[in-house]
């Protein structure tokens, strides 16, 4: 019985380190953006005074406002299709036992083994020729489909019970009505997961949008945060509205993990326990 709670106390212990490890830096990043740009270097953590006019400088004095709708909206459209997308082509890899599709699985799940810069130059070259640089549209149409995401469902569609899905058809369901009345409603959690990893992959991803992207009108935020640290925090002119930038940034991925969560925990837990 003591072993088990001295146990259960060293658990907990390292718990809350690894978790103040963690927080550490937000928490160094929010106290940096509320301190006076003179008081930067004055030593402590925390600031003698709380300015938190950086916060409304981002939006007044920066163009954070555009750059963080240009990300959200771009990244909600990605997520439409890269779901939608994953959705069909897993029910057909999880459904169809047939040798040629099960190698086309294969094929299409060995290109995930390529490395990300490799298809910079061809898409790059692709997207061109359509006149589609420095577009939105161009960028959402290179990341339309995502071969983790028609990994991942394929992975949770193949652990549908076979007498649900039998007794569907039993009632005359088509593959549409078998899509959308078991597999979905049984990778909900999946799906769920899937939309708060290409949310942040999206949302955070900075080497392919900006060789895309030049024009300022339709920078996301990952550029514009690069533009701004270039602008006002090099050599510490201005490092308080930079740190306030940053965690402005922070903000729709907090809120779209708090949402999610338990969806995501639900998800991971399936997945480990029908392994």
């Amino acid at each position: 019985m003591y072993l088990a709670r001295l146990k259960k106390g060293i658990s907990y212990a390292a718990l809350t380190a690894i978790g103040i490890i963690m927080v550490f830096p937000y928490l160094w990043m929010f106290m940096t953006s509320v301190k006076a740009k003179d008081k930067l270097y004055s030593g402590g953590i925390f600031p003698d005074t709380f300015h938190f006019e950086n916060y409304i400088r981002v939006f007044t004095d920066t163009k954070m406002l555009l750059y963080l709708w240009n990300s959200i909206y771009v990244s909600v459209i990605i997520i439409v299709f890269q779901i939608l997308s994953a959705i069909l082509a897993a029910y057909v890899f999880a459904t169809m036992k047939k040798k040629w599709v099960q190698l086309c699985f294969v094929v299409i799940l060995a290109t995930y083994m390529l490395p990300s810069a490799v298809t910079y130059i061809p898409s790059f070259i692709i997207i061109s020729k359509v006149n589609l640089l420095d577009t939105h549209l161009g960028y959402i149409l290179s990341e339309a489909i995502s071969i983790f995401a028609i990994f991942f469902l394929r992975q949770t569609f193949i652990q549908v019970p076979k007498e649900v899905v039998h007794a569907a058809k039993l009632d005359g369901a088509g593959h549409l009505k078998l899509i959308f009345t078991v597999y979905i409603p049984y990778a909900k959690n999946a799906i769920a997961s899937l939309v708060l990893i290409t949310f942040i992959y999206s949302y955070n991803n900075y080497m392919w949008p900006s060789l895309l992207i030049k024009s300022e009108e339709n920078m996301f935020v990952t550029i514009g945060l690069r533009r701004l640290f270039m602008s006002q925090a090099g050599y510490g002119m201005d490092f308080p509205l930079a740190m306030a930038a940053c965690a402005i940034s922070l903000l729709p991925m907090f809120i779209l993990l708090a949402v999610s969560n338990k969806k995501i925990i639900n998800s991971m837990a399936n997945l480990y326990v029908n392994k």
